[in-house]
């Protein structure tokens, strides 16, 4: 963003002198002035709005850049880190939109101090709304945090420990886990790899990440779609999925019902899911309201075949180990 002769960060140099101006201006009339009052609201509102005209311009511009384009410029110096491919507007875009909504709450405060009912009402909407954004913040960087507990302790292998299957195994974060859990399986690597943000929808990264965790012997990678699996019958004495089936939609038990055809008999599935709740509340404010509860994800599971074995929280989400229970016998 540049003009002819400066960025367009110099042209816009006076936003900073206004704030600085205004800052000392307020300061020395608190301070020598106190009783006019109507001088540091007037200043302090100089010294918000500019802060929030500019924070919102660089939010704005931000989200305006393409993911791929961030990702280049963002690149991990340290080649020895994994990079499991999460968005940066993810894993940032709470925060700034906290600090963003917070500057809101103190405008709205000083800009409204004539109408003390809208003013209550405005202020206390947007600061409730900054520390929604905020929790959420903490809530995204502590699920994505690589020294995580990313797995919940369950007795996985309860049909035997020879292959496991990852159901949506992403940049391979969950696939890494797994395997840190025994050396003596091998695991079925599955996703439909078609992730926009990500070079080669994330396959090629996957294939990074296993190479760094030197599990590429253990690992068989496959794309396909999970409502339509290219695997035969009882096939695994396993499974997990992280965070995938929750975006199914319509089509969660038909996916459910495909994880029951590929398991042995007494296999397991570990599912874990972001469910409705005060944790998906603060990502995702009203719209968490039309998540599926863990109620819902319950009759499913009945739906499908599944026996529930245990459930609990874990990562700000919720897990549930279900198994493939015998099949009943007609007479």
């Amino acid at each position: 963003m540049k003009t002819k002769n400066k960025t367009w960060f110099a042209d816009h140099s006076h936003v900073g002198l206004v704030i600085l101006a205004a800052t000392i201006l307020m300061v020395i009339y608190v301070n020598w002035l106190p009783n006019e009052k109507i001088f540091p609201s007037i200043l302090v509102g100089l010294v918000v709005s500019h802060i929030l005209i500019f924070s919102i311009a660089i939010f704005g511009g931000w989200l305006l850049l393409p993911e791929g384009m961030m990702k280049r410029l963002s690149k991990v110096k340290d080649s020895e880190k994994y990079d499991f491919g999460w968005s940066s507007k993810w894993n940032k875009g709470f925060g700034f939109a906290s600090f963003i909504v917070l500057l809101l709450s103190v405008y709205s405060y000083f800009g409204l101090a004539e109408n003390p009912v809208l003013q209550f009402i405005a202020y206390t909407i947007l600061l409730l709304l900054s520390v929604n954004f905020f929790i959420g913040n903490i809530i995204v960087r502590s699920s994505n945090s690589a020294k995580g507990i990313i797995l919940p302790y369950v007795d996985l292998f309860n049909a035997g420990k020879n292959n496991v299957l990852d159901a949506g195994c992403g940049a391979g974060r969950t696939t890494i886990s797994l395997s840190k859990a025994a050396s003596d399986f091998t695991i079925t690597a599955f996703d439909r790899f078609d992730a926009k943000y990500i070079d080669d929808g994330g396959r090629e990264l996957f294939k990074r990440n296993i190479g760094m965790a030197g599990i590429e012997s253990r690992v068989n990678i496959v794309q396909g779609d999970i409502t339509a699996m290219p695997f035969k019958e009882n096939a695994y004495d396993a499974a997990v999925s992280a965070y995938m089936f929750d975006h199914l939609g319509e089509n969660k038990l038909i996916a459910l019902n495909e994880m029951h055809r590929v398991l042995k008999t007494g296999g397991r599935f570990l599912l874990i899911i972001v469910v409705r709740g005060y944790s998906s509340f603060a990502l995702a404010n009203l719209m968490s309201l039309f998540f599926d509860s863990r109620n819902d994800w319950r009759k499913l599971f009945e739906q499908s075949g599944f026996i529930l074995v245990e459930e609990g929280d874990i990562n700000f989400g919720a897990y549930f180990l279900i198994e493939k229970g015998a099949v009943k016998q007609v007479n």
